[in-house]
């Protein structure tokens, strides 16, 4: 598709219900529910700015109430050193995204809410070195909000970008985003029998949840769930970190920012926990004050990879020798003594 044909919101809702329908064989109530705004919307509660519903979407003007849903001012964790000269691309971008799309907004505060956020999403996954096999080339955003993370994420021509979402809003407003950058897009919901992702897939892919079993085994590179997981209700947590684990490649990671078990509004699963339970290995926490710090505690995971555990195994032959040190240890060297004294 186009980055430049622009699809009408009657039109890309008409979408995103069409392949809602068509798929009634995958749908779950409990795999399509954000039971977080479910609970605000049951108690009436309103954000004075940011989204007002969550389940229609109307006008391309709505991407502008989900740029002001951040607050002013975010901490910066890792300092402007680092963070600045992502803030300066990211900004340029959505600066140029905005602008195509005809859409006004004050950048006043965009440099530390919205820049900085998608600089410390892109810098914590990558902050320290690596092996090859291990390098970040394909992406699964899960939950993406308006999609921001796609703005440096799929900057790399030769990277791939999937969003994931199942929200009316959410879907269509990371479709309108995306499809902004000018970059090369392609949507589920835009032609569904065709959709496939696969080693020559690049650019931006978009596809809602509930057709998870289009993502490949062992193949991305980062899983990214940035303040999403505690808003849904537990056995969707559960499905998707399963899917994650299976759809990451071995030593591939599971980057999760958000405010851990501090704030559970609707899943009340340990997450951290059940991570490790499907065979994911702690790799990162930095030992800081949400919201002081940073926005949220960053935790990485690996899926474990078996040469990796392989390559840690002791061996028969290695136990051999520790067995015969230790002994020649205790007989004050008379051991090895003998064997080359019998070798003679």
């Amino acid at each position: 598709m186009s980055t430049k044909q622009l699809i009408s919101p009657k039109v890309l809702t008409g979408q995103f219900y069409s392949a809602l329908e068509g798929d009634r064989q995958y749908l779950k109530k409990w795999l399509i529910t954000w039971q977080y705004q479910e609970k605000r919307k049951k108690s009436a509660v309103v954000y004075e700015e940011g989204p007002k519903d969550f389940s229609s979407f109307s006008d391309i003007s709505e991407l502008i109430e989900w740029f002001k849903w951040f607050r002013p001012d975010y901490p910066d964790y890792l300092g402007s050193k680092l963070t600045e000269p992502l803030v300066d691309q990211s900004e340029k971008t959505d600066r140029k995204a905005l602008t195509d799309l005809g859409l006004a907004f004050d950048f006043a505060t965009y440099r530390k809410n919205i820049g900085i956020n998608n600089a410390h999403d892109f810098l914590l996954p990558q902050l320290y070195p690596v092996p090859e096999r291990y390098r970040i080339k394909r992406v699964l955003d899960f939950g993406a909000g308006f999609g921001r993370q796609a703005n440096l994420w799929s900057e790399d021509a030769g990277n791939l970008y999937v969003g994931m979402d199942a929200v009316p809003k959410s879907y269509c407003l990371q479709h309108t985003y995306y499809s902004s950058l000018g970059r090369p897009f392609t949507d589920y919901i835009s032609n569904p029998q065709s959709f496939k992702i696969d080693d020559h897939s690049k650019g931006i892919m978009h596809l809602p949840t509930w057709r998870y079993d289009l993502l490949p085994d062992n193949y991305f590179n980062l899983v990214s769930c940035v303040q999403v997981l505690p808003e849904l209700n537990s056995k969707l947590q559960k499905r998707m970190l399963a899917e994650f684990h299976r759809t990451l490649k071995p030593g591939g990671m599971l980057y999760i920012r958000d405010h851990a078990q501090t704030w559970r509004p609707a899943g009340k699963i340990d997450v951290d926990e059940y991570v490790r339970s499907l065979g994911f290995v702690p790799e990162f926490t930095p030992h800081i004050i949400d919201n002081k710090d940073l926005h949220g505690i960053p935790r990485i995971y690996r899926k474990a990879d078996p040469a990796v555990t392989e390559s840690r195994k002791v061996t028969m032959k290695q136990r051999l020798n520790e067995m015969i040190n230790d002994a020649d240890y205790y007989s004050g060297g008379i051991l090895k003594k003998l064997v080359k004294k019998k070798k003679k």
